[in-house]
């Protein structure tokens, strides 16, 4: 199970591929750095786990429970693997 952005803050929508951004983010001490992020769609989640062994999968999306900038919804991923 993790959770992840359903769209990047900034309001652009989630990759249609499983490709990388760099995101803005600040340390706890305040330094400007940034974060690799994940911010793929639904479906795209859905075929990296398959690929990669994994059943039942499930993806919920949970809208943001605010309005306003840098809002986003969230998607949780849940799902199985045995060894």
């Amino acid at each position: 199970m993790f959770s992840t952005l359903a769209h990047y803050l900034s309001g652009l929508p989630a990759q249609p591929d499983a490709v990388a951004a760099d995101i803005p983010a600040r340390t706890p001490e305040g330094k400007e750095t940034t974060m690799r992020r994940w911010v793929l769609q639904e479906h795209v989640w859905v075929k990296v786990l398959d690929e990669t062994g994994f059943t039942g999968i499930n993806v919920d999306l949970l809208p943001s429970p605010t309005a306003g900038p840098r809002c986003a919804a969230t998607l949780l991923v849940t799902a199985h693997r045995t060894s």
